[in-house]
């Protein structure tokens, strides 16, 4: 075992605790996030040095309890039945959801230790909610959303990944997982060879959940506040008169995306110069929902096929390279680089992992994991590099929101050396 830190090196980290404490911010700002991480980050710091390492099966346990429990809660509904103000008791939260008590008390108790909910008492007394709990009602698009994508769509699918590469014989020789027909998503479906989404479709209700979990990823992968859209590709006179594409949202879904990007960039991104891109059931809803302004234009398209959009200023991907391994990512590049003007753009917003990750930028080792589920991948700027390189393409810039994982990598046709 480790030896103990020293008191000498506790309270020099208490020290350094206070002192960083000293300039937190409460502004809901970038400033205040940041202000925020810096302590929290030195508060796991201290934590860390105190625990010991045989009780990290402890700490480990409690996590995964933890998630068990807050996942049965939300099945049985037993968040909705805890008042958002004041508390209940046992016997009455059973009543209202029809569990078994001492079910109950057995969850209860995991999230009570973890902090996730609360009781009224010190030696216990009724359930109460705390501010964690509240996010996870689902009554409208929330943070629990988010985590029941990750629980449903990626911890169901990824707990039993030594399982999965047993399953390969690759207990001697393991391989992240590259295909999209065949990896740890449909493995645990028993349906290999069957897309991934077209699994999550057989489930239409799960899918929602999962699409509206996602909405939740923008604060860790923003959809402005990197690329100024407007400025880069606002049309001269002569350029808007012949029509010239500016934006082409790839892989675009119902536009709500697209619609935050015209919302801040509008006029100089002019919607009746934008395109929109999905397949085609997914621009039936985009007409359905119309959340975009009328002129801009629709399009069904399979990005793995030839793009009908050539000379665009920029082809706009958001999320979309995540959910494939390199190979097939080259390949969807390659179609949007056989489209594009010398002066064209290609512009994808994604996590761009560091090399090493921290606590402001973990959601990114997070999300990578996620993916792999689906034989997915999240790259750093060299990963990127090197997909532009192999599709004719080169990496020119990376634009970054400060303080956030997520990014838009921009990359231009290749220039010949002469």
């Amino acid at each position: 075992m480790a030896a103990l830190p020293s008191k000498h090196e506790i309270e020099a980290l208490v020290t350094s605790l206070g002192e960083i404490a000293k300039g937190y911010d409460d502004s809901p700002d970038l400033n205040g996030y940041m202000s925020r991480v810096q302590i929290i980050a030195k508060a796991k710091e201290l934590v860390r040095a105190l625990i010991t390492p045989d009780q990290t099966p402890n700490y480990h346990g409690l996590n995964m309890a933890e998630l068990v429990a807050i996942r049965t809660f939300i099945k049985l509904k037993v968040l909705d039945a805890i008042p958002r103000t004041g508390s209940i008791s046992l016997e009455d939260l059973s009543k209202a959801t029809g569990a078994q008590d001492s079910l109950l008390e057995r969850m209860g108790r995991v999230l009570v230790a973890s902090g996730f909910l609360d009781q009224t008492r010190p030696d216990g007394g009724e359930y109460k909610h705390t501010k964690f709990s509240l996010a996870y009602i689902l009554d409208q698009p929330a943070p629990g959303h988010l985590f029941l994508a990750m629980y449903d769509d990626w911890f169901k699918n990824m707990h039993n990944f030594d399982d999965y590469l047993a399953a390969r014989g690759q207990l001697t020789n393991a391989r992240e997982p590259d295909d999209p027909l065949r990896n740890p998503y449909t493995f645990t479906h028993g349906q290999d060879g069957t897309p991934v989404w077209s699994i999550m479709a057989q489930d239409p209700a799960r899918l929602q959940t999962f699409q509206m979990g996602m909405s939740g990823i923008d604060v860790a992968i923003p959809v402005v506040g990197h690329f100024d859209f407007g400025a880069k590709l606002k049309n001269e006179p002569e350029e808007d008169a012949q029509g010239v594409v500016q934006l082409v949202d790839v892989g675009g879904g119902a536009g709500g995306v697209l619609k935050q990007i015209l919302d801040v960039h509008h006029p100089a991104l002019a919607s009746r110069n934008v395109v929109l891109q999905d397949r085609p059931d997914v621009i039936a809803l985009a007409k359905t929902v119309a959340l975009l302004p009328a002129d801009v234009k629709l399009q069904g398209h399979d990005f793995m096929a030839e793009q009908p959009v050539k000379g665009a200023k920029a082809y706009f991907m958001r999320m979309i390279l995540h959910d494939y391994a390199d190979d097939v990512g080259i390949a969807i590049l390659k179609q949007l680089a056989a489209a594009m003007a010398p002066t064209s753009r290609v512009l994808i917003c994604e996590m761009v992992l560091p090399a090493r990750v921290g606590e402001a930028d973990f959601p990114a080792a997070v999300m990578d994991q996620a993916v792999m589920t689906m034989g997915g991948k999240e790259r750093t700027e060299q990963g990127f590099a090197k997909m532009f390189d192999a599709a004719g393409l080169e990496l020119v810039h990376v634009w970054r929101a400060p303080g956030v994982p997520g990014a838009c990598v921009e990359g231009r046709l290749r220039r010949v050396a002469e």
